[in-house]
C-alpha cells in the first residue's frame, strides 16, 4: 500500500485554514451600523423580499438577493440588518474561498506542476489585500470575480463545456448586468475555434447555445430585470449615467479631472493587490511568451475587462476587480518563468562556477520564495483591518472619555456612518461642505458653527481630498485653516489603520478603516 504523505496532508491543511480565516474573521465588522452604502441597500432589498421577490433595486440583479434570502430562511433567522449584512457577507467570503481553488485549477490547465510554487501561488492567492477585502463587503465583487474566474477557466479547456460557461455567464449577468461584458471572453474562443476548424456549422450551433442558455439562467436567476423592465432600465440609465459622468453626484467627485488608465495604476492596482504583485502583473503580462494560446487568452480577458472600464468617469477599485485575479495570476506566472530561467543558468561566485541544475529546490527557488513572502506582506498588513477594533468605535470610546459631556461637536454630513458616539451627551452638527461653495447660507452657517464648537471631526478623507482648490476654494481654505491651526482648533487625537491607504481610491478605505482626525478649541 502507499504511504500516507502527512505533510502534504498537513501543509494542505494549513493553507486550507488561512485561507478560511482571512475570508471569514471578523465578518461582522462595522455592525450594527450600515458603514458601506452599496451592502446597506443590498441588505435592505434582500429584508424587502419577504413582501415580494420583487426587490424594486436594480443596481445589481436579484441573484445575490436571493441567495442571502433563502439562506437566512434555510438557517430560520429573522429578516433583520444585521442578519441580512451577515449572510450577504458569508456569500462573499464563500465566493472568495471557492476562487482560491478556481485560479489554482487554471494554473493545473496551464501545466505548471512544481508543487512548491503552486503552493506558494496559493498564498499569493490568500493574501490579496483586495480579495481579502471583498470577501469582507456584502456586496457583488467576490461573485463577480469568481464567475469570471470561473468563465476563464472553462475558456482555456481545449473542449469547452457549453453548458457550464452559460451557466457562469448568465449568473454573472444575474449578479449584475455590466457582467454581460464577461461574455465576449467565450464568444471570443468560439470564434477561433470558427476559423480554424472545418466543422463550422457545429460551432456556429455552440454560439446559438452560448448565447441562448447564458440569457435563459441570467433570466431565471434575475427575472425581475424583464418582469420589471421599466424599473430595470430607469434604474441602470441613472447608474450609467453617474458612471459615465452625465450625472455628477457629491461621491463620484474626486474623480473629476482624472486621467483614465493613469489613476487605476497609481491609485487603484498598487494598493488593491500590493506594489509588488502590481509589478509583477505587468512584467508578466508585457514580458511572458507572447506565443503561447493560454497566456495570449489571459492577456484577452484583461484588457477586454479593463480598457472599456477603465475610461469610464466613476473609477472605483471595484470596477477593477473582476481582473485582480488576473494580476495574481500574472504575477506568479513570470516567477515560475525567473526560476526556471535562473536554473538553467551558470554562476560565478567568487570566481567559482556555480551550476544550479534544476530540482524539487533550487537557489532560484529561493529566490522566488522570498519574492512571494515579499509579495504577501501587503496583504498581511491589510489583515489588521478586522483583527482590529472598528476606528470609529475606537474614536467614540476616547470621545466618551475625553470630550466633556454638552460639548459642541462639529462634524461631515455624507460620510455614509457618523462616528457612533451617544448623541444624547453631546450637541452634534452634521454640517453639508458640499454644497458650501455655492451657497451662502452654509457660509454664513458654518462661520456660526465654528465660532460655537468646542471640537471638530474629519471622520475621513471623503470631503477634503476629493475636491479641486480651483473649483471648491472656500471648502478648501477651511481645510487648509483647520489642518494648520489657523481656525483655532489644533488635532487632539487620530485613529487609523493603515494611514498609508488614504492616498488610495476613497472606497478602498473609507468603508471599513477611514482615518479619522479630533480638533480641540485651542
Amino acid at each position: 500500500m502507499q504511504k500516507i504523505n502527512w505533510k502534504r496532508i498537513l501543509s494542505y491543511c494549513c493553507i486550507a485554514i488561512l485561507l478560511v480565516f482571512t475570508r471569514i474573521i471578523n465578518l461582522g465588522w462595522g455592525l450594527p451600523y450600515p458603514m458601506h452604502p452599496d451592502e446597506r441597500n443590498m441588505a435592505v432589498a434582500v429584508q424587502s423580499l419577504a413582501n415580494s421577490f420583487n426587490p424594486h433595486f436594480f443596481a445589481y440583479g436579484q441573484f445575490p438577493l436571493y441567495l442571502a434570502y433563502f439562506l437566512l430562511q434555510i438557517l430560520h433567522l429573522p429578516l433583520t440588518f444585521v442578519n441580512t449584512t451577515l449572510a450577504l457577507r458569508f456569500i462573499s467570503a464563500g465566493a472568495s474561498i471557492i476562487n482560491v481553488f478556481t485560479l489554482l485549477a487554471i494554473f493545473n490547465l496551464l501545466n505548471h506542476k512544481s508543487k512548491i510554487l503552486n503552493h506558494l501561488s496559493i498564498i499569493l492567492f490568500i493574501f490579496s489585500p483586495a480579495l481579502i477585502q471583498f470577501a469582507h463587503f456584502g456586496t457583488t465583487e467576490s461573485l463577480l470575480v469568481l464567475f469570471y474566474s470561473l468563465i476563464i477557466y472553462e475558456s482555456l479547456k481545449h473542449d469547452q463545456n457549453i453548458f457550464f460557461l452559460a451557466l457562469w455567464s448568465g449568473l454573472a449577468a444575474a449578479t449584475k448586468i455590466s457582467a454581460l461584458i464577461f461574455w465576449i471572453v467565450p464568444l471570443m474562443v468560439i470564434t477561433y475555434r470558427f476559423i480554424n476548424e472545418p466543422r463550422r456549422r457545429k460551432v456556429f450551433a455552440q454560439t446559438i447555445k452560448y448565447l441562448g442558455l447564458s440569457t435563459l439562467f441570467g433570466i431565471i436567476f434575475s427575472p425581475y430585470n424583464l418582469l420589471s423592465f421599466d424599473e430595470f432600465r430607469n434604474s441602470i440609465s441613472y447608474e450609467s449615467a453617474v458612471a459615465a459622468g452625465r450625472i455628477l453626484v457629491f461621491y463620484t467627485r474626486q474623480f473629476v479631472g482624472t486621467i483614465p488608465v493613469l489613476f487605476q495604476l497609481t491609485k487603484i492596482f498598487p494598493y488593491a493587490l500590493g506594489w509588488p504583485v502590481f509589478i509583477l502583473g505587468i512584467l508578466g503580462i508585457l514580458g511572458l511568451s507572447w506565443k503561447k494560446k493560454e497566456y495570449n487568452l489571459l492577456r484577452l480577458a484583461f484588457f477586454i475587462y479593463f480598457v472599456p472600464n477603465a475610461f469610464l468617469f466613476a473609477k472605483w477599485t471595484r470596477f477593477m476587480a473582476p481582473i485582480f485575479p488576473l494580476m495574481l495570476i500574472f504575477s506568479v506566472l513570470l516567477l515560475i518563468d525567473i526560476s526556471r530561467w535562473l536554473s538553467r543558468r551558470r554562476w560565478r561566485i567568487f570566481n567559482f562556477q556555480l551550476c544550479l541544475p534544476p530540482g524539487r529546490f533550487s537557489i532560484s527557488n529561493a529566490g522566488v520564495v522570498l519574492i512571494i513572502l515579499i509579495s504577501i506582506i501587503p496583504g498581511i498588513m491589510y489583515l489588521r483591518v478586522y483583527l482590529s477594533p472598528d476606528v470609529r468605535f475606537t474614536a467614540t470610546e476616547w470621545i466618551g472619555e475625553h470630550v466633556p459631556k454638552n460639548s459642541i461637536i462639529l462634524s461631515e454630513t455624507a460620510n455614509v456612518v457618523d462616528v457612533p458616539f451617544d448623541t444624547q451627551n453631546y450637541r452634534y452638527i452634521s454640517f453639508d461642505f458640499y454644497d458650501l461653495d455655492q451657497n451662502y447660507e452654509l457660509q454664513q452657517e458654518l462661520v456660526r458653527d465654528i465660532k460655537a464648537a468646542d471640537y471638530i471631526i474629519v471622520p475621513s478623507r471623503r470631503v477634503f481630498m476629493n475636491h479641486q482648490a480651483n473649483k471648491y476654494p472656500k471648502l478648501n481654505d477651511y481645510y487648509r485653516q483647520l489642518f494648520s491651526g489657523r481656525l483655532g482648533f489644533k488635532k487632539v487625537a487620530e485613529f487609523s489603520i493603515n494611514k498609508s491607504d488614504e492616498q488610495a481610491e476613497e472606497t478602498f478605505s473609507v468603508f471599513d478603516h477611514p482615518v479619522i482626525r479630533i480638533y480641540k478649541k485651542i
